[in-house]
């Protein structure tokens, strides 16, 4: 793979080589936890051989290989995967925002579910990416194959973000293409009819599977910029409206308060793990403290 990819860098891999991701639940039979140690070639079949990049084990390298070849090499085995990791990621045109030299909301989403799509894949265990644009836009079946993990990071970097995302759509009809209960994980910064998603969110932890919610806004959203007068522009219907951001400052923090508060109440009253997400905080700190709390509390 190379590590080369917009949202996955080679300093991201040497990050994230010794960072596990698991499920809480019980996930198809395998409690969580079970499947912390990977298979390495014994009780499953050799496949192929890829190029050793940063976060592989010395031990996976084939010295054999590397003596003929004078090149770092790793074995693959196929195996049937323990856990499921779904992704949907938000495409609508407002996670498109982005301010002075912050990356944009997609951007950062985007990073965050790359990131949890190698770890997944580097465990051996299976992803699978939908696209909400419109409703389901996109859609990767789960597979475990580091040839996969390309596939998922092309996907990203080809989103071109527009309209209206329709999650509770989108959550719907990815529900209708799980084979088996795991992870969903939804990434967006949830500017839509909220009961909506919330039902779909459920219908997924009703059926056994955990739900992690990424709630991605931009430092602006959270708190509006220090200037006098600005034109706010909806970026879905292209609506203009010229204030005196000092007139509505404390109103506009008092009502993101209540949106987020909502959000994250909503969702840990259904057993929905809950993350706000700053732009400003960069995202692998984001992932790292999440994964942190996550353990902590397992």
């Amino acid at each position: 793979m190379g590590g080369v990819s917009r949202y996955l860098r080679v300093q991201d891999l040497r990050r994230l080589r010794n960072v596990f991701f698991a499920s809480k639940r019980v996930v198809d039979g395998q409690y969580a936890g079970r499947h912390a140690s990977p298979q390495r070639g014994h009780s499953v079949e050799f496949s192929d051989y890829r190029e050793y990049y940063p976060g592989d084990e010395i031990g996976d390298i084939d010295w054999k290989v590397y003596g003929r070849s004078d090149r770092f090499y790793v074995k693959l085995f196929e195996h049937q995967s323990d856990m499921t990791v779904n992704l949907v990621i938000d495409g609508s045109a407002s996670m498109a925002y982005q301010a002075g030299n912050r990356e944009s909301k997609f951007d950062h989403a985007a990073r965050l579910a790359a990131s949890i799509a190698f770890l997944t894949t580097k465990q051996q265990d299976a992803v699978s990416l939908a696209v909400a644009q419109g409703g389901l836009k996109h859609y990767l079946r789960p597979l475990g194959a580091f040839k996969h993990l390309q596939a998922v990071l092309k996907q990203l970097e080809s989103v071109e973000l527009a309209g209206e995302a329709q999650l509770a759509d989108t959550l719907h009809d990815v529900g209708r293409q799980l084979k088996r209960k795991g992870l969903v994980v939804l990434f967006s910064d949830l500017l839509e009819n909220d009961q909506n998603i919330l039902k779909a969110l459920s219908a997924f932890t009703h059926r056994g599977s955990e739900v992690i919610v990424f709630h991605v806004l931009d430092a602006d959203e959270l708190q509006l910029p220090d200037m006098a007068e600005a034109v706010f522009i909806d970026s879905e219907t292209h609506t203009k409206l010229r204030l005196n951001v000092d007139d509505v400052r404390h109103s506009y923090r008092d009502r993101v308060r209540r949106f987020i508060r909502g959000w994250r109440t909503s969702l840990r009253a259904r057993g929905i793990d809950y993350r706000l997400v700053s732009t400003a905080e960069p995202y692998h700190q984001a992932l790292e403290d999440y994964l942190f709390s996550r353990a902590t509390l397992a």
